[in-house]
């Protein structure tokens, strides 16, 4: 059977009514469902389930979901659609995030008491941290800026597709390219209102995702809806329109960065303010909001952070998580900032970034623990691979080069949901039978990403077994063990350990029967290359089958399960688990651009890209990962963006004129693997899958800089903005032909050398604290003068810690802090 949807033509509106009757007598159609057929709400995270299958009362966006249809055959099913009525009512619609933080009359979405005002915010946040109230008046050189960050689509080449088969035993099973299984299994549960155990979910290979394919779907709610009500088998496949109508790309953000550095050259005080437009549904939108501020309070040891962030409920396309969920366009503002705050210091922005590192062992300002950084070595590495100390500030107009840094969580802290109470996030199990094959039971969703091969290789290395004697099983939730999915980097951090955990076990199991039929002390029993034998005698031991067949006698196939959950870690405050990890990686890019100054068109030349993995269990695939990282993220900072006219309809939902760069436009990437050994990763690894990402944006930002001057702080540079871009610097210069632009230049203040020497202490001090066991805390402030054994907070009464806005600053906020002008509802006191 195909399924088809009928969808919203209008941005809000009310459903009056819906007449499928038409529809129904068409010949070969077998079922038509409504928002009643399902009225339960879903959604990603449980504190947000604002979604439905199909529209129940109310349609939030062109291309919201009212009806779904099966029939014979897809012309069949694409006529029923057309001759289904519904009459609306139409309601004013948002389409300017700024409009979201206003009252309305009609809200997007109505959350009961915890509605905040009768505005559209679908989450608000406050924090503020270290000495605040000092910043401004320690600041010896400031920047500010206020940064446009368009939407952007994953651009994953396949569409949303989903098959859905409801048999004769009552059991669903619903096959999906999804990299969150786990998510829709309880989704589907909820919807449905079956158990779980009746419900099998299938993830087929996955043709792109970065995030895309991470939120239950409600087209994967119809389907199994149609399949129930038909009796048969169900196909919805989107054309690329529906893509970008589903979307759940990057958040369309206005973002004001403010930075401070003293006379020091030690980064005094982080001021950001983040407006982000959400769209119609929540998705992952608590989450994001936080990661916009969060997630760049390092790698740099900061005096003070204030962050306000609000996510608003706009009748768009809901945005989501992308790859780099939350981190990237902050992050871009963010480095930019920096690279401002080196030239009225008149520094070189390496050394000032090396100058003010975070050691590993260290806690950032916000409580996130660093337990390994290779940052250190990713500039110095781009540093010498892009000649910088003899290019930088040194080219010809139109020609630069720029650095940008990142730092990203290897999975998240805690989990989603909290029952069962305890859960792991990641569990394996492993099936030895006699054959000697070893299977893995995963439910870790590889979305190309490379995770069955790292659990693989994971589980080869602990048993001593070539890669050929490993079968990984993870494409069901009825055989593989819950996983919590694809996002948030945290498959190789997470999922590799439970597998070797389970796979030491069975280790252990063949050292047994090893040293029972050689009588070898276990203790000194190694496993190497389908042999296990004493270390100290190698002819002493047997072949691996020979242990394995003995370690099965009188009980069959060995069998072992291992799991994954993070140790505790992190401050209590509110939100202080949002950005909260077991490691981070870490990442310095250089970009070399050329700008041309006639025509604003802006080219990458090429790229160097360090990125510190922990390590590389699969060097090709990391190195992979940099390059297609590279290339999604020139895509945002140069090309892509989706569009909306004026009556708000989105006009490029289409790989024509959504503009991905294509390999003409693809610099030479030159990627560089640090390798800093994180004492918590399977084998020291760490994520190497969205970090990547972050400094492509602001490398290029900082290297147009260089080539004309201009600070851009509009995304994506398209060829007319640079130009109007252009057109003002030549007015600022007074010269009427943009050839003769003068470029930046840097002359080295004497607090150059201050913080060349701070970058060379700092690094032994790195150095030593990598190499000894008994290392002392220490926690962001010590550059300020606090002990670093202790946090701050403890130690001065002038070190803020606070999740709550204070009248003052709620009586003249930035944008994204007008959100806390409003009331929650259950605060009022009133009987609204």
């Amino acid at each position: 059977m195909i399924g088809k949807i009928l969808r919203s033509p209008h941005h809000f509106a009310r459903i009056k009514s819906i007449d499928t009757s038409a529809a129904e007598a068409l010949e070969g159609v077998i079922a038509i469902a409504t928002g009643s057929d399902a009225s339960n709400s879903f959604g990603v995270l449980p504190v947000t389930k604002d979604e439905h299958a199909l529209a129940v009362s109310l349609v939030r966006h062109v291309g919201d979901l009212v009806a779904a249809v099966a029939a014979e055959d897809e012309a069949t099913a694409l006529q029923a659609v057309q001759l289904i009525e519904v009459e609306y009512e139409i309601l004013d619609s948002i389409h300017d995030m700024k409009d979201g933080l206003e009252d309305s009359e009609n809200p997007i979405h109505d959350r009961g008491k915890y509605h905040i005002g009768e505005a559209n915010i679908q989450k608000r946040v406050f924090q503020e941290f270290g000495e605040v109230d000092k910043m401004i008046e320690n600041a010896n050189a400031s920047h500010h800026s206020n940064w446009t960050f368009r939407g952007v689509n994953h651009g994953f080449t396949e569409p949303h597709a989903t098959v859905a088969n409801w048999d004769p035993r009552g059991r669903l099973t619903i096959y999906t390219p999804q990299q969150v299984p786990h998510y829709l299994h309880r989704s589907l549960a909820d919807v449905l209102e079956i158990p779980m155990h009746q419900i099998n979910v299938y993830r087929t290979f996955v043709g792109g995702g970065f995030g895309g394919k991470s939120d239950p779907f409600p087209h994967e709610m119809c389907a199994a809806i149609l399949s129930r009500k038909s009796g048969r088998p169900v196909r919805i496949t989107f054309d690329r329109e529906e893509v970008f109508l589903t979307n759940r790309g990057r958040h369309p953000s206005h973002i004001e960065m403010n930075l401070h550095a003293d006379s020091q050259g030690r980064l005094c005080g982080v001021e950001t303010d983040a407006l982000i437009d959400g769209g119609a549904f929540a998705s992952f939108g608590h989450v994001t909001t936080y990661y916009n501020g969060v997630l760049h309070t390092a790698p740099y040891e900061i005096g003070a952070f204030h962050y306000t962030g609000a996510r608003v409920w706009t009748n768009k396309p809901a945005s989501g998580a992308m790859r780099g969920h939350g981190a990237v366009n902050s992050r871009c503002a963010f480095e930019v900032g920096l690279d401002d705050l080196s030239d009225k210091l008149q520094v070189d922005p390496m050394t000032f970034r090396l100058a003010n590192l975070l050691p590993p062992l260290s806690a950032t300002i916000t409580g996130f623990r660093i337990t390994s950084t290779g940052m250190r070595e990713c500039l110095e590495k781009v540093r010498k691979a892009s000649s910088w100390d003899e290019r930088f500030r040194q080219l010809p107009l139109g020609h630069g080069i720029g650095v940008g840094c990142g730092f990203f969580i290897s999975g998240s802290g805690l989990p989603i949901h909290w029952d069962p109470n305890k859960f792991p996030h990641a569990t394996v199990h492993l099936k030895i039978d006699m054959d000697g094959g070893v299977t893995i039971h995963t439910g870790a969703a590889e979305i190309g990403q490379g995770s069955d091969t790292v659990v693989s290789q994971s589980v080869a290395e602990v048993l001593g077994l070539p890669l050929d004697m490993i079968r990984v099983r993870s494409k069901e939730t009825d055989t593989a063990p819950v996983d919590l999915g694809s996002y948030s980097s945290r498959v190789t951090f997470m999922n590799a350990n439970a597998a070797i955990s389970a796979a030491m076990k069975i280790r252990q199991e063949l050292i047994d029967a090893t040293a029972n039929i050689t009588g070898a002390d276990p203790k000194k029993i190694v496993l190497g290359d389908r042999r296990i034998y004493d270390k100290r005698n190698p002819a002493v031991g047997v072949s691996y089958l020979e242990a394995l067949h003995k370690a099965q006698e009188d009980r069959g196939a060995l069998v072992a399960s291992g799991a994954y959950r993070t140790p505790p870690m992190g401050k209590a405050h509110k939100g202080a688990a949002a950005g909260l990890a077991p490691a981070y990686s870490f990442s310095a890019y250089v970009a070399e651009v050329k700008v041309d100054v006639e025509t604003g068109q802006t080219s990458v030349i090429n790229v160097w890209a360090a990125h510190d993995c922990g390590k590389a269990l699969n060097p090709l695939a990391v190195e992979g990962q940099i390059i297609g990282s590279c290339h999604m993220g020139l895509g945002q900072v140069l090309s892509e963006e989706m569009v909306y006219g004026r009556t708000g309809h989105l006009l490029n939902g289409n790989l024509l004129d959504y503009k991905i760069p294509t390999v003409h436009e693809m610099p030479k990437v030159f990627p560089i693997i640090v390798e800093s050994n994180d004492p918590e990763g399977p084998f020291g690894a760490k994520e190497a899958g969205e970090g990547p990402l972050l400094p492509i944006l602001p490398a290029v930002c900082n290297a147009v800089y260089d080539a004309i001057g201009v600070r851009v702080d509009e995304l994506p540079i398209t060829p007319d903005r640079m130009h109007r871009c252009i057109e003002k610097l030549c007015r600022s210069q007074g010269v009427t032909d943009p050839l003769e632009l003068k470029t930046p230049t840097l002359k080295l203040s004497p607090l150059q050398e201050s913080l060349a020497n701070r970058a060379d202490e700092h690094e032994k001090r790195d150095i030593a604290r990598r190499n000894n066991d008994d290392i002392e805390p220490y926690h962001n402030g010590a550059l300020f003068g606090f002990t670093a054994t202790l946090p701050p907070e403890e130690q001065s009464d002038d070190w803020k810690v606070s999740v709550m806005p204070s009248q003052e600053y709620i009586d003249n906020p930035r944008l994204a802090g007008t959100a806390w002008k409003h009331i929650e509802r259950r605060h009022r006191g009133d009987d609204t």
